[in-house]
This record gives structure tokens, sequence and C-alpha cells, in this order.
């Protein structure tokens, strides 16, 4: 994969060791739970859209075999679709999905009423969230809390620590 040999050909000791990490989480939650109960939430910015490609990357490299079913099974995304989003982020959204071949489940609720809807009716067990580290709402334990909370509702006993 193209992102891999990119990186592994980089001389930056940093990118490497934060796209090494990245990947391992990826790997780890593909070793845990099948490729249907993995899903990325997917908004079109800068974040997602590098969680994307390493979720791709990882996805690929983790397949032992070629001939497994999971590889023919698409990326699964979740996009809240925000109504006052700038047109070309939707755009961007949805374009990437069709390239990419996307499983995309569109959320038009608000984040808890809408992430509710999508647990109950889908066998998700893993949602990566890309969050910037000085994003000042990036708290990863006020996170981690809400995450916990919504999978005690869910689903008893089964959140893992991934990272």
């Amino acid at each position: 994969m193209e992102i891999d040999e990119a990186i592994k050909g980089s001389g930056d000791k940093r990118l490497k060791s934060k796209y090494n990490s990245a990947i391992y989480v990826i790997q780890r939650a593909l070793a845990l739970y099948s490729v249907e109960e993995v899903a990325l939430s997917f908004n079109g910015g800068k974040d997602s859209t590098g969680w994307l490609f390493l979720h791709a990357a990882g996805k690929n490299l983790s397949i032992e075999n070629p001939g497994d079913a999971d590889i023919t099974f698409p990326i699964r995304t979740i996009y809240f679709e925000n109504p006052t989003a700038f047109p070309e982020i939707n755009s961007f959204t949805y374009e990437t999905a069709f390239t990419y071949k996307l499983q995309m489940d569109i959320i038009r609720l608000d984040f808890k009423s809408g992430l509710e809807a999508l647990l109950k009716a889908n066998p998700i067990r893993a949602i990566f969230l890309g969050v910037r580290s000085g994003d000042p709402t990036g708290d990863k334990e006020r996170i981690r809390a809400a995450a916990e909370a919504l999978c005690k509702k869910f689903h008893p006993g089964t959140l893992s620590e991934i990272d």
C-alpha cells in the first residue's frame, strides 16, 4: 500500500512512530472484532480523512490471505450529517464515500440519539473517532467516559481498551 511504503521510506522518526501507533490500534481492533463491527466516524474534515487512509492501510496490512472475505467488505463509516455544514464538506464526504466504495451510515439526529439508533441497528463494537490532541473539546478522558457510558448501555462488559 502506498501510504505504508511512503511512511517506511521516510526519515522522520516521529512520523513513523505516530503512524505505527495508529496502525497498531487499527490492527488491534480488527483482531478483536470483525470488519463489519468496526466503523470510522467520517465527516470529510482533515482529521477524519487522515484516519480514513490510516484505516484502509491498517485493514490491508491485517489481511493474512488476500482471498479472505473481509477484504471485500467496505470500510464502514458513520457520517453525522449537519444541515449547517458547508455544502463543499457534504459534497466531499459523499464523493469520497462513492470513490472509495465506503459503507456510509448517515445519521441525521443529534450525536447521542444518532449513535444510540445506530448501535441498536448494527453490530458495531468499535468506532474510530479522530480527535486532535490540541482540540479543546478533545479531552481523552471525557470522550472515554462518554464511550464507556454508551457501551455499558448497549453492550455491557464489551468495551475493550485498545489504545
